[in-house]
C-alpha cells in the first residue's frame, strides 16, 4: 500500500518486485531515469537499514491504477465496506438441518455477500436521513442502493479477480427480492439457500437399495456385485423371480427402476450398507472385527500424574560475516509479555511459522487467542483474505504498511535492545544511532556462534517476561499475562484458522479409527467424541472415504487438534482415542471414564451392525432362464436324466394301521454277552 514519506506519495520495492519489475530490471530502469525530469523518480536508495522507496506518481499508469492511489476514494460504498467479522464466524460453524456445513468455497462468497449487504444498509440509512433533511422523496431509493451495489462488485472484481467472490444478483428485481429484504429480515441466514433431501433425485431409492442388499447378503453361495447387477437386470426382464423367504412375498419386478451396474457396486460398498453385508456373509469373524468394531488400545502396565502486537526484527548480533539472524516476535500490550516467538536465518517461511507458534502456545497454556492483531503489512498482506480474515483467527485485524510507529511492539524492541541485548558481547550499534552510548565503540565486532546466539536471545526474553510489569511493580509481566485474562475473549475458530495455517494429510476412516502422525483419532466434534446417532451420521460421510484432515501439533510433537474435509467441506473433529492402563489394578477414576467412552464408541458401531444384519430378509432366487437355446445337438446312448411326462393317473393306496404290542424284555442280571446271547 502506498505511503507518504516526506510528504511524497511513495512505494516499496517489495511492493513492484516481482508483481511488476524484476529485482535487476527495477535497479536498472531506476538507474536509467537518474537525475531525469520524467519516468521512475528514486527518492531514497535502499541498504544499510534503508527501504528503496519509488515516488508513486512517477510509475506507470497502469501500475498506478493496478496497486491503487489512497488519495482517491473509488467508489460511495469503499467507507462503508469491511469484512464482517460476526459473518465469518456465522458461515464458518453453519450447519445445515442435515449437520452439513458450508464448503471454503461456499464460506468466502456468504461472507463478502454479507459484508456488501451490510455496507449497503448503512448507505441506505445515511441516503436516507439525507432526502429526509432535504425534504426529498424516498422513490429510486432501492434503484440506487442496487446501482452502487453492482458497480461496487465490478469495480472489486477488476481489482482483485483472483480473490473477490460475489454472488449476489446482478438483476435489480432479485438483487433487491432474493438478497436485500431477506438479509434485513432474516439476516446472515437469510441469503442461505435452504434445500432437503429428495428421495426421488436419488439414483437407487431405499426400497431398491433394500432388494440389493438382501440379494448380495442372503444367498448362500456369496455372489459378487457384478453378479447382482446381473441377477437385478434379469429381475426387471422377468427372468428371474425373487421371492421373499421370510414372508412368501413375490417381488414385483414393476416397482423397480434400471439401475446401472457401476451404481449398484457404488451403493453396495458404502460403509451403512456394506457393514451389515459383510456381517452377514463373513466366515471370519477377526477380518470382519478388524473392518468394521473399533478397538481399545492400552498403555503398558507402570508404577507410577487483549491485543496483540507483532513485527520481525534482527537481533544486533552476527553470527557470521554480514549475517544476522531473524526473529519474529509478538508481545501482549496489557501485560507487556513476549507471548509468541520464532527464529531463523533468513525470513522464507518464519510468518507461518510464527502464527502456528501462536495457536500451539496459547492452547498450551490454555487461553484463548488474542481478541486484536496489529502488524506490519509485508509478511501478513497476503493472508489478509484466509486466516487473517476479521473473525477467523483474531476478531480485529489491523495491518500497517511502513508505519512503525503504529505497531506499539517497535518500543519494546527498543527497550530490549538497550535494555537486555546491551550488556551481551558482540552487540553492534545502530549506524546513526544519537545517543553517544549507544554508539559503535572502538571494540571490533564479534561474531556469536548461531546456536549460541539462539539461546541467548530466548534467554533475554525469557528475562524479559520475568521482569516487574511497568504499571503493577508487584507482579511479572507473565504473572500479569496469566492472572488478568480478558474474560470476553471468543473461543479459538479453528474451523477458520486450520484450512490455511494446519498442515494436510491425506487419509482414510476404517473402523470409525483414523490415523494420522502414528496415532489413532475418533470421530466427533467441538471436542467431544460422538457415540450414538450423531456418531453413526459421521461414519456413513467419512467411513471408507478418501479425507483430507488439516491438523496441528503441539509443543511436544503431538496432534492437538485435527479437522476432517470431504472436497472442500468441513465434516468432523478427529480427537484423540482414549487409551486408559491395560492393567486394571493401575487404573485412575480418569482411565475408567476413558474406557467407558471407548466402550460406548465401539458399543455404537456394533449394535448399527447389529440392526443393518437383522433388517436383512432371506430371498430365494428362482432361474426360468434356460441355460441352452435348444437341444439339436445329441450325444447317442446318454442318458439325459430328464423327467418324461406320465399320461396315466396315479393310483393311490389307503393307508392301513396295524396294531402292534411291544413287549420289553427285563434284563435278568449277568452280563452283556449273556444278554446278547440270549
Amino acid at each position: 500500500m502506498p505511503h507518504v514519506w516526506n510528504d511524497i506519495l511513495v512505494v516499496t520495492k517489495e511492493e513492484l518486485v516481482p508483481d511488476f519489475f524484476t529485482a535487476g530490471n527495477l535497479s536498472k530502469t531506476c538507474k536509467r531515469y537518474e537525475n531525469k525530469s520524467y519516468g521512475l523518480n528514486r527518492v531514497q536508495l535502499g541498504g544499510n537499514g534503508r527501504q528503496l522507496l519509488i515516488e508513486f506518481d512517477s510509475l506507470p499508469k497502469d501500475i498506478q491504477k493496478k496497486i491503487g492511489d489512497p488519495r482517491k476514494s473509488d467508489h460511495i460504498l469503499e467507507k462503508y465496506y469491511k469484512i464482517d467479522p460476526e459473518a465469518t464466524a456465522f458461515y464458518t460453524n453453519y450447519q445445515f438441518e442435515d449437520g452439513e456445513y458450508l464448503t471454503l468455497d461456499s464460506q468466502d462468497k456468504h461472507i463478502t455477500n454479507a459484508s456488501i449487504l451490510q455496507a449497503v444498509l448503512k448507505l441506505e440509512i445515511d441516503r436516507r436521513t439525507e432526502r429526509l433533511n432535504k425534504g426529498g422523496s424516498m422513490r429510486g431509493l432501492n434503484t440506487s442502493l442496487w446501482q452502487d451495489a453492482v458497480s461496487f462488485i465490478e469495480l472489486k472484481e477488476q481489482k482483485n479477480p483472483e480473490t473477490f467472490q460475489c454472488t449476489l444478483p446482478r438483476s435489480e428485481r432479485r438483487f433487491i427480492e432474493r438478497a436485500l429484504r431477506p438479509f434485513k429480515k432474516e439476516g446472515y441466514a437469510g441469503i442461505i439457500k435452504k434445500y432437503k433431501a429428495n428421495d426421488n433425485a436419488r439414483k437407487v431409492t431405499s426400497k431398491e437399495e433394500k432388494l440389493l442388499n438382501d440379494l448380495f447378503s442372503t444367498q448362500p453361495h456369496k455372489p459378487t456385485a457384478t453378479e447382482i447387477a446381473r441377477q437385478y437386470d434379469a429381475f426387471l426382464a422377468g427372468y428371474l423371480e425373487i421371492v421373499n423367504s421370510k414372508t412368501g412375498e413375490l417381488y414385483n419386478p414393476k416397482g423397480y427402476a434400471q439401475v446401472s451396474p457401476s451404481t449398484i457396486t457404488n451403493y453396495l460398498t458404502k460403509w451403512e450398507n456394506e457393514i451389515g453385508n459383510h456381517a452377514a456373509r463373513s466366515g471370519d469373524r477377526q477380518k470382519l472385527l478388524t473392518k468394521f468394531s473399533p478397538y481399545h488400545s492400552f498403555e503398558r502396565p507402570e508404577f507410577a500424574g487483549s491485543l496483540l502486537s507483532i513485527d520481525d526484527r534482527q537481533p544486533p548480533f552476527e553470527y557470521a560475516k554480514g549475517k544476522r539472524m531473524w526473529f519474529y516476535n509478538g508481545i501482549d500490550l496489557a501485560s507487556e509479555a513476549f507471548t509468541c516467538f520464532v527464529y531463523g536465518k533468513s525470513k522464507e517461511g518464519i510468518i507461518l511459522d510464527f502464527y502456528r507458534q501462536m495457536v500451539r502456545n496459547y492452547h498450551a497454556w490454555g487461553f484463548n487467542l488474542p481478541d486484536g492483531l496489529e502488524c506490519e503489512s509485508s509478511l501478513n498482506s497476503s493472508f489478509k483474505d484466509t486466516f487473517l480474515r476479521e473473525g477467523a483467527m483474531f476478531q480485529d485485524v489491523r495491518i500497517e504498511s511502513n508505519k512503525a510507529r503504529s505497531k506499539k511492539i517497535e518500543r519494546y524492541f527498543g527497550e530490549l535492545r538497550y535494555g537486555l541485548e546491551k550488556q551481551r558481547e558482540g552487540w553492534l550499534a545502530r549506524p546513526f544511532a544519537i545517543s553517544e552510548s549507544n554508539q559503535q565503540g572502538a571494540e571490533s565486532k564479534i561474531t556469536i556462534p548461531y546456536d549460541q546466539l539462539v539461546q541467548d536471545c530466548l534467554l533475554d526474553i525469557q528475562t524479559w517476561n520475568n521482569m516487574p510489569h511497568s504499571q503493577n511493580k508487584n507482579m511479572t509481566r507473565w504473572e500479569y499475562f496469566c492472572e488478568k485474562q480478558n474474560e470476553n475473549l471468543k473461543p479459538t475458530n479453528y474451523k477458520a484458522i486450520l484450512p490455511h495455517l494446519g498442515f494436510e494429510t491425506v487419509s482414510s476412516c476404517n473402523a470409525g479409527i483414523i490415523k494420522l502422525q502414528y496415532g489413532e483419532f475418533l470421530l466427533g466434534d467441538n471436542g467431544s467424541i460422538f457415540t450414538g446417532e450423531s456418531l453413526i451420521r459421521l461414519m456413513k460421510r467419512v467411513e471408507g472415504q478418501e479425507i483430507k484432515i488439516y491438523w496441528l501439533d503441539d509443543h511436544e510433537d503431538k496432534v492437538f487438534k485435527a479437522l476432517v474435509y470431504i472436497n472442500g467441506q468441513y465434516i468432523c473433529e478427529a480427537l484423540p482415542k482414549p487409551r486408559p492402563n491395560r492393567a486394571k489394578i493401575e487404573r485412575t477414576p480418569e482411565d475408567d471414564k476413558q474406557m467407558q467412552l471407548m466402550s460406548s464408541y465401539a458399543m455404537t458401531i456394533d449394535q448399527y451392525q447389529r440392526a443393518q444384519k437383522n433388517a436383512l430378509e432371506p430371498v430365494t432366487v428362482i432361474n426360468h432362464k434356460p441355460k441352452t437355446l435348444n437341444n439339436k445337438f445329441q450325444i447317442p446312448g446318454l442318458n439325459q436324466n430328464t423327467v418324461k411326462p406320465n399320461p396315466k393317473p396315479v393310483e393311490v393306496l389307503d393307508d392301513y394301521e396295524e396294531e402292534f404290542n411291544y413287549k420289553p424284555q427285563e434284563n435278568k442280571g449277568g452280563s452283556w454277552r449273556s444278554a446278547f446271547n440270549n
